[in-house]
């Protein structure tokens, strides 16, 4: 069984000034041919675990492009064009394809594109065979279009926020796609969504909110209905600008059942109900730092995650308003980064380790999110590469990095200052700098949701911050231009 695998993921703000290129994708991932097999064999990833399925089940695997790049501005449309080019030379020209399997993210926005994953699909689908199997992995912040359920036979979202599934949803897709191509079953997709473009608490699984309510309704609909064989429930993600965005459900089915669709009707009844509910409350600058000033509870650090900075939902990841006042608070033990600033890593790099100077950080993508630079005088205390290899529950063994970085000490407040964007998400981005996060007192991070799978088992507490960031927790004032109308909660 010849089955080609591939990956082009990415999550769009489609806000954003910032373009995402190849380059961003050569920053983090980007793999062909066999050193996909290479590198990510063995990891708890995604492609990790289509290698592990298909040499169990015995398909003969041709992979071709693992790309990734850290959510930031709709990507560009050479850009897409090139991660997608080698995929359907490939697939046209295979005799013999029985499958292609695809990991997505679900929330890629391109520019010019209103649907780029329900146009790569569509586009795999006109250059192979009929009989060919076309199966998507999805994360579960997918805004998952009509265009992706016509042309896609599978897909299946992950269950887990922070993403610490992706083995196991990569596992489960292809044991649907080897049913399938065994002739075992036939599979039907079924979507459902309501007028709305956030909710069922963003996705949430560490709590027992709306999302894990919802998951767990699915599993026993998966166990009740004769014939049923997924449901992916998906959060949506409310920073891109399309027209079917927002939180969905879809029902795989074997066959055709009108059970299929009440299943994935019943579901998002459910999402509407509970559309306002959330674990998480963000908290201003001023009262994070009050409370970071307090005699500590316990053991561990507290952390104050920069939600409305992070660059895991698109943000630039250079808000400066809790540096500040974090620098101003002098609290023994802070830890403060990534910033994404590439001129003072550069600086950092000529002033050499153990010097000290002038540095302007931080606040230099657009001001209007998070602040202007701050200026602070600090030492050198390390550099490094950025490179690192993720030792916690996310994307465990796959590698990383910050590009080339530096740790400041701002008289005793620790700086960390990177050349890539990219999400608080493992604590060995902390142990590259000599920085151990488990006898720090305060880590500032600009994290969202990923960091938790790491950082929440060693943490006293976490204070989630409205850093005036463009992931801003008031969807109004963006100017949507394709999502449908009327749609909560841009509208009452």
């Amino acid at each position: 069984m010849k089955v080609l695998i591939a990956r082009i993921c990415h999550e769009s703000h489609a806000f954003s000034v910032l373009p995402t290129t190849l380059t961003d994708f050569a920053n983090q991932e980007l793999l062909f041919g066999e050193q996909i097999l290479v590198q990510r064999r063995g990891t708890r990833s995604e492609m990790g675990g289509i290698i592990d399925a298909a040499e169990r089940l015995g398909w003969d695997l041709i992979p071709v492009i693992s790309g990734n790049a850290v959510p930031s501005g709709p990507v560009t449309r050479s850009t897409y064009e090139a991660l997608l080019e080698p995929i359907l030379r490939t697939a046209a020209s295979t005799e013999g394809l029985r499958a292609v399997v695809i990991s997505l993210h679900g929330s890629m926005s391109v520019v010019g594109l209103p649907d780029p994953e329900g146009d790569l699909l569509r586009r795999i689908k006109e250059v192979v065979d009929q009989s060919v199997v076309v199966a998507a992995t999805l994360d579960l912040h997918a805004n998952v279009t009509d265009e992706m359920v016509r042309h896609a036979d599978l897909m299946t979202s992950y269950r887990t926020t922070p993403h610490v599934d992706q083995f196991e949803t990569a596992t489960r897709l292809c044991g649907l796609v080897d049913r399938t191509l065994r002739g075992e079953v036939r599979p039907t997709l079924h979507v459902a969504r309501r007028g709305m473009i956030a909710g069922m608490d963003l996705g949430r699984t560490l709590a027992d909110g709306p999302m894990v309510q919802i998951l767990r309704e699915a599993r026993a609909l998966e166990e009740r209905i004769p014939g049923l064989l997924d449901i992916g429930v998906n959060a949506g993600y409310p920073y891109g600008d399309v027209h079917d965005m927002g939180p969905s459900v879809v029902v795989v089915g074997d066959g055709h059942d009108p059970a299929y669709v009440d299943a994935a009707e019943f579901l998002m009844n459910r999402a509407q109900a509970m559309r306002d509910v959330t674990t998480v409350e963000l908290v201003p600058v001023g009262t994070a730092v009050e409370i970071a000033c307090r005699p500590a509870s316990g053991p561990g650090p507290l952390l104050l995650a920069e939600y409305t900075d992070g660059p895991g939902g698109g943000g630039y990841g250079d808000a400066t308003l809790l540096l500040a006042a974090l620098l101003k608070a002098r609290i023994p033990g802070t830890v403060v980064g990534a910033l994404y600033d590439p001129v003072s890593a550069a600086q950092a790099f000529t002033v050499g380790v153990g010097n000290r100077a002038i540095f302007e950080v931080g606040g230099r993508t657009d001001a209007r999110f998070g602040g202007d630079p701050v200026r602070v005088e600090a030492t050198v205390i390390a550099l490094s590469d950025g490179d690192y290899v993720r030792r916690g529950p996310f994307e465990t063994g796959t590698r990383a990095s910050l590009g080339r970085s530096a740790r400041l000490d701002a008289d005793g407040v620790q700086i960390i200052v990177a050349s890539y964007r990219i999400q608080a998400e493992d604590r060995e981005q902390y142990r590259i700098f000599g920085i151990q996060p488990e006898q720090s007192n305060i880590i500032a991070l600009k994290g969202i949701n990923h960091f938790r799978a790491d950082f929440e088992p060693i943490a006293r507490g976490i204070v989630f911050v409205e850093a005036g960031g463009i992931v801003t927790s008031d969807l109004r004032v963006l100017p949507y231009r394709r999502v449908r109308r009327p749609v909560w909660p841009l509208d009452d």
